[in-house]
């Protein structure tokens, strides 16, 4: 034996011949091959051995596996492996799941172990050792496996065996050790003949390099021959190395490539070999930090790879396959990273994929012989941001719009699109895209599929739109509004001027519905099916479009960020017109005053949620946006001056009104600034602020909040109470009120309760402490002569009612000016029976 060579042995003969006992040491990391996350390494691992047995041929060896002996005195000497730790421990799982369904597990032990203690042992954990011991020690049934989605599951059965203790679960080794088996069992079920290949002392099919450092010199030269593989393989690198030899199987004809230092066309294989070295590479390495700081394009150029091949999966179905979409794509819209072993085993690898996959490298790398970045094939373009949307692509943290946007633009290119036609593809993509909700990924799949069968027809984009193409996969009011908007675009650039305009205000993103519809243009569509309207009509329905943009785009540059810098003025007139609030529940309702993201409340609930398109004119919807241009129409309405024209409409709808809850909500901005997302409950029994989505969280009754302001307003004297606050509860169990107390009569504390309940307000006298202590006679006296009863002298009282004690005092009025007053009246009086007492 050489230092070049190393000993030959079989995993058997280690232990059966040299008498070794194998533990591996403490140094060295968990056993990593069954880890979930390596299961290619794994399964690739585990078919190069059952080639070989299954083929039979003698010695194929497994590289070095070398370590350090040392003698023990009982004789058999410990071997601890350097380098081999992970082989050794699936050869030796394997041997025992062999022998197991040979029937040889008595042998099996009689080699592997003494005393019930194993030879190959982890030094690492007590537990991992104690694993190996009755891993060898004991026999499975394999007859008898326990069921896991249908089939036996070696390592369910093994977990629920008497000696498998629930604690070994956390010992990352074992865990391991237990995916290894299932994945052995369903590699080698039915082979017991394999364990006689293994076994076999003059023959045995798998073997390694054994070396002992203590007895070689390690030169350089046996260093670098041990670690053969040298530095590990990426995952991209094992990808891209499997699937070069797949697409060299490929016998279709492909496109003619060229490349050039060659005079004639090459093959695919030739091209994409090339190209993936040399100018893609150039590409990525630009965007190689994009992902991780690691100075590597490969998780860059493997996600984008992945993704092609989903997108074409989900346009080429081989098959019915109704979960293809979830197992392409995780989370949030997320690419799940393919191996390749999935990739083949499913058939996803095809000769067009590759075709398609290598126009699209071509189309981002361009023709320029330097590379600065992907090839701009847009001048600066509102519609698609080419870099940006790449680097998210790449990054693997696109949006579903975003990943359509950017298959809608390169199956453009390659389908000829450039220039002016380009832009007009891209900006009606990017409207589609930009008010189309995607919940899911079948959402996205359906609209990937009409973005392909779009492109693929004959003619420009807004030829196609005016001829009512089927276009599926997108909301359909949306796709209505493009239709029709193609029809004005291609009567005149001065209808292209004012769309585009409208289009391009970062409140509408290409949503302007409400403008066509305001201004009778959707009227006239659906009568004609065309705007063929008299040359004598055009001025005006291209000035009402007009005004109508302006008004809206003065308004929402306004409201932007807020409402609250114009007061809610918007929201506040625009409900003095007609209830406007959007629903979502039979009494739950929003405001539309808040920009939060939260809940989905900007998609749901939002100013441009109201004036998307109705198609239904008997709709909720319809009537909604009737009032919304009521606001428009209305000669108060004044976009240079858009705060006092709104208050005037307010005013307006105020001085012409009686009072309701709405009134409230017209009159005073401050009661929208406690709704934080806009949410409200209205019923016939009460009106409710939410300060958040629910009532589990605070919320203020808006008939008592309403009066609260109001007396502040009115800047009335509330002495001889010294305290005054508003108490917002935060559960549908309790009574949300304006509370005044620090008043003290008779060394008595006593405070006044206003909340509103039943339609009218109820101010509540009761006494803060002593509750047992009657009032003063003189207390009763002015509480009396203020219209004040007792509260059991209500008709309707009920003493589970527990609005207070049974002896407080209360006064009732439905109207917020007859409550103020009455407190008005009630305080003056109380002056006079103050103790003068300081009351916290």
């Amino acid at each position: 034996m050489n230092a070049g060579s190393g000993e030959q042995l079989s995993f058997y003969q280690l232990f059966e011949q040299k008498n070794m006992q194998v533990e591996i040491p403490i140094i060295q990391r968990d056993y990593a091959q069954g880890r979930a996350e390596v299961a290619e390494v794994r399964d690739t691992f585990l078919q190069a051995l059952h080639s070989y047995l299954e083929k039979g041929l003698p010695f194929r060896d497994l590289d070095f596996v070398y370590g350090s002996i040392t003698n023990k005195a009982d004789g058999r000497d410990s071997f601890t492996p350097l380098d081999g730790q992970q082989r050794l421990t699936t050869l030796f799982l394997l041997h025992w799941y062999l022998a197991q369904i040979a029937g040889q597990g008595a042998s099996f032990r009689q080699v592997l172990s003494a005393g019930g203690v194993s030879h190959f042992t982890y030094e690492t954990r007590s537990s991992s050792r104690e694993f190996c011991n009755a891993l060898v020690a004991k026999d499975i049934d394999f007859s008898a496996l326990l069921q896991e989605s249908g089939k036996g599951c070696l390592s369910k059965t093994i977990k629920d065996r008497a000696w498998f203790y629930l604690s070994w679960e956390s010992d990352p080794t074992i865990r391991s050790m237990l995916t290894m088996l299932d994945a052995i069992h369903q590699q080698f079920a039915g082979h017991a003949d394999y364990f006689s290949k293994l076994i076999d002392k003059e023959n045995p099919v798998i073997t390694f390099r054994f070396l002992n450092l203590a007895e070689f010199k390690l030169t350089d030269d046996l260093y670098i021959k041990m670690n053969a593989r040298g530095k590990p393989l990426t995952h991209f690198e094992n990808f891209k190395a499997r699937l070069e030899k797949v697409i060299k199987s490929f016998q279709g004809t492909w496109p003619k490539y060229h490349l050039s230092f060659k005079q004639s066309a090459v093959s695919g294989y030739d091209y994409f070999i090339h190209k993936i070295d040399t100018d893609w590479a150039d590409l990525f390495w630009h965007y190689r930090n994009v992902t991780s700081q690691d100075e590597s394009y490969d998780d860059e150029l493997m996600n984008f790879i992945v993704l092609s091949i989903a997108n074409f999966l989900l346009l080429n179905p081989a098959q019915n396959n109704e979960n293809l979409p979830k197992t392409l794509f995780g989370q949030g819209g997320k690419i799940t990273q393919l191996s390749f072993i999935e990739c083949e085993r499913n058939g996803y690898l095809s000769q067009p994929l590759i075709i398609e996959l290598i126009t699209q490298l071509d189309l981002l790398r361009g023709a320029s012989s330097s590379c600065a970045g992907i090839a701009m094939h847009l001048q600066k373009n509102s519609h698609y941001d080419e870099e940006n949307v790449f680097k998210k692509i790449i990054a693997n943290n696109s949006s579903y719009p975003e990943k359509l946007k950017f298959h809608a633009f390169y199956t453009a290119l390659a389908k000829g699109k450039a220039g002016a036609e380009l832009e007009a593809w891209m900006r009606v993509i990017y409207n589609l895209t930009e008010n189309t909700i995607f919940n899911s990924v079948d959402d996205y799949h359906k609209a990937l599929v009409s973005i392909h069968d779009l492109a693929k027809m004959e003619g420009t984009i807004l030829n196609l739109l005016i001829q009512d193409v089927q276009v599926q996969g997108f909301l359909s009011a949306q796709v209505f509004e493009e239709k029709l908007k193609a029809h004005l675009l291609l009567k005149s650039s001065e209808w292209e001027a004012a769309i585009t305009q409208l289009e391009s205000h970062e409140f509408f993103r290409g949503q302007i519905g409400y403008a066509l519809k305001f201004s009778g243009i959707v009227d006239y569509f659906n009568q004609h099916k065309n705007v063929g309207w008299l040359d004598a009509e055009e001025k005006n329905y291209l000035e009402q479009f007009k005004h109508y943009a302006s008004c809206g785009s003065a308004l929402f540059s306004a409201i932007a960020q807020s409402s609250g810098v114009l007061d809610f003025a918007w929201e506040r007139a625009v409900l003095a017109k007609g209830d406007y609030l959007t629903s979502t529940t039979a009494d739950r309702f929003n405001l539309l005053s808040t920009r939060t993201i939260k809940s989905n409340i900007d998609r749901d609930h939002s100013w441009r949620r109201l004036l998307r398109l109705p198609l239904d004119e008997s709709s909720v919807w319809h009537q909604r946006q009737l009032h919304v241009k009521a606001v428009f129409d209305d000669p108060r309405f004044d976009i240079h001056h858009l705060k006092s024209g709104l208050e005037k409409i307010c005013s307006k709808a105020l001085s012409d009104s009686s009072l309701r809850w709405q009134t409230m909500l017209i009159a005073r901005h401050e009661l929208f600034s406690l709704c934080n997302q806009g949410f409200i409950v209205a019923n016939s029994e009460e009106v409710v602020l939410l300060h958040e989505s629910q009532r589990n969280h605070y919320h203020s009754e808006l008939y008592s909040k309403y009066l609260e302001l109001e007396l502040a307003k009115s800047q009335l004297c509330t002495a001889p109470f010294k305290n005054k606050r508003y108490n917002p509860v935060r559960s549908s169990d309790e009574r949300a009120s304006l509370i005044l107390d620090g008043f003290c009569a008779n060394k008595q504390r006593l405070g006044l309760n206003v909340f509103f309940m039943q339609g009218q307000y109820y101010l509540l006298f009761y006494r803060t402490h002593d509750v047992a202590t009657p009032f003063p006679s003189e207390l009763q006296e002015v509480l009396v002569r203020c219209g004040f009863c007792i509260i059991t002298d209500l008709e309707a009282y009920q003493a589970e009612d527990g609005l207070c004690t049974s002896e407080d005092y209360v006064y009732r009025c439905k109207d917020t000016k007859n409550a103020i007053a009455k407190i008005a009246e009630l305080c003056p009086q109380l002056e006079g029976l103050s103790d003068g007492s300081q009351v916290a």
